[in-house]
């Protein structure tokens, strides 16, 4: 009864501690076939506690979505920080550009990826049902939870055999993410999802300017496929 109790107990304080607090990250500047003065997490950490953020914890990961590999461009490795809920909220009134830090929206327990339909303008090209991809995910041992049509939201050019723009959206477990990859399906990442990474780009002195990726949409580095 007591140990029942005791893990009870654990089990409220987690989720307390969960709601309390929020994941935030930047990438740390490292750069392909470049000498880039790369971010160590320590000063990432002492940057958001000199801000007023208290740090629960913090540890390295890579993006989980795509990045070109040619030189020149981001790694796509990224300090990450679980901070205090009401003291990130404090640092967004008070500081904007939330010294470059933006939420961490990629530890729900899904995902949603996506592929080209094949369909092209003026009917050429040949539509992919959503079955069929779907299948081909759980051939490859990949749960296919929903599926949706989608469209990226980009802008193509109005001429016969141009792509449409339309996708094939699947919701997935996030630890089928990178089977998924490899199979050439992408991470969707919504509208909804970039305005509430949020966050601002600080130029930072004695280094380059470290950005949190959604940012560089339209600056020439990777593009974020949106489903408006």
């Amino acid at each position: 009864m007591k140990s029942t109790l005791a893990f009870m107990m654990a089990f409220i304080v987690c989720n307390a501690m969960a709601d309390d607090t929020i994941t935030v990250f930047q990438l740390d500047g490292s750069i392909h076939c470049q000498a880039a003065d790369r971010v160590p997490l320590e000063r990432g950490k002492q940057e958001l506690k000199d801000a007023g953020v208290e740090v629960v914890s913090a540890r390295s990961e890579v993006v989980p979505y795509e990045l070109p590999g040619h030189c020149g461009t981001p790694t796509g490795n990224a300090n990450l920080l679980v901070v205090r809920r009401a003291d990130w909220e404090r640092l967004r009134k008070t500081r904007p550009n939330a010294l470059g830090y933006g939420v961490w929206v990629f530890e729900q327990p899904t995902v949603e990826v996506f592929r080209y339909d094949g369909s092209l303008q003026c009917d050429r090209g040949k539509e992919i049902p959503l079955s069929r991809m779907a299948e081909e995910l759980k051939a490859n041992g990949i749960e296919v939870k929903a599926s949706r049509k989608g469209q990226d939201g980009l802008a193509h050019i109005s001429v016969c055999g141009a792509s449409t723009g339309n996708l094939n959206v699947y919701t997935i477990g996030k630890a089928s993410l990178s089977k998924a990859q490899e199979l050439g399906f992408k991470l969707l990442i919504s509208r909804a999802m970039t305005s509430e990474i949020g966050g601002g780009a600080p130029a930072r002195r004695g280094g380059p300017q470290a950005r949190v990726l959604p940012r560089t949409v339209g600056s020439g580095a990777a593009p974020i496929p949106r489903l408006w």
